[in-house]
């Protein structure tokens, strides 16, 4: 996809270990429904009980933003103070003209098992979908205004749906051992809708893409590396080490060298725009579907599901 020259405008940095606060009330991502494609394929214990809400730390080092998503008591599924938390950091990072590259990363034993299903359907029924806060970048680059610099991701446990979207959005990926991966949208009634369409498409080949979206089948982080999904490989518990090591070098590379190359690699995909941008309609689409409705009855219910195609 293209991106747009953005007018940067220093923000205050922050030197210590700070939050942005966020609640399900303050606003979501740009589109709407960009990211429920991924939320009933989220709570894979089949429990439907809500978890308090998240939060996202952010922590500066030099040139380089930690970015940390805060929820493990809710096997860090993506609810709507993640969101904005992730999509504010990110504007920071795109404007703050002493940060060069963002790590995202998650504090607790997954990564991030999906969306938080109840929460984003109830911040989109208050009105709080679409975000009013105009410093706010799409944490799944799904529309403008696009991040002009790089983001490395260290991932640990699951990252489900949502979650493997967010790694795939990433342009550097690192993987604990026990990192699993898996788009499993169609078997919940809807497809995904964070961006995996295109992405894993891209990235793994039509086949691989196909095998996984289309059956809902997990892999894990021999199968991602192998694939060319994520670009190294650690033991438990190291993975974030080695997402700040890399993340160090791109710090310590000349800026405008850096941001020029993301700008010419996303010309080669400007086609990709359009089909982004059309994820969110089609998603909203689908969602009014009965399938997808027979999903969320059969997760509440814990039952398998009966789709009938309509």
């Amino acid at each position: 996809m293209t991106h747009e020259n953005q007018q940067k405008r220093p923000s205050a940095g922050v030197d210590r270990r700070d939050l942005i606060a966020t609640a399900a009330g303050a606003g979501v991502f740009a589109s709407g429904l960009s990211l429920a494609g991924s939320t009933l394929a989220q709570d894979n214990s089949g429990a439907a009980t809500a978890a308090a809400p998240g939060r996202v730390v952010v922590e500066r080092r030099a040139g380089v933003l930690l970015v940390g998503m805060d929820r493990p008591h809710g096997q860090n599924r993506f609810d709507p103070a993640m969101i904005i938390g992730v999509g504010k950091a990110y504007y920071q990072l795109e404007h703050d003209d002493g940060l060069q590259v963002a790590v995202l990363h998650s504090l607790g034993p997954d990564f991030c098992n999906g969306l938080d299903v109840p929460a984003y359907v109830a911040a989109q029924a208050s009105g709080v979908l679409p975000p009013k806060d105009p410093e706010f970048i799409n944490p799944l680059g799904l529309r403008p205004p696009y991040r002009t610099k790089p983001v490395v991701v260290a991932v640990q446990g699951r990252a489900m749906s949502v979650g493997d979207e967010l790694v795939m959005s990433a342009d550097i990926r690192v993987a604990s051992r026990d990192a699993v991966f898996g788009q499993l949208e169609v078997t919940h009634g809807v497809f995904p809708g964070g961006g995996a369409t295109l992405r894993l498409t891209r990235e793994a080949g039509w086949g691989n893409a196909m095998y996984h979206m289309l059956t809902g089948e997990e892999w894990d982080a021999t199968e991602a590396h192998r694939l060319g999904l994520v670009q190294a490989i650690t033991a438990p518990g190291k993975q974030l080490e080695r997402a700040i090591e890399i993340a160090t070098k791109i710090a310590a590379a000349a800026p405008l060298g850096v941001r020029a190359t993301l700008a010419s690699a996303h010309q080669a995909l400007a086609g990709e725009e359009a089909a982004l941008l059309a994820i969110a309609p089609a998603f909203a689409k689908i969602l009014q579907s009965e399938d997808a409705r027979e999903a969320l009855r059969a997760q509440a219910d814990h039952r398998s599901p009966v789709y009938r195609g309509q």
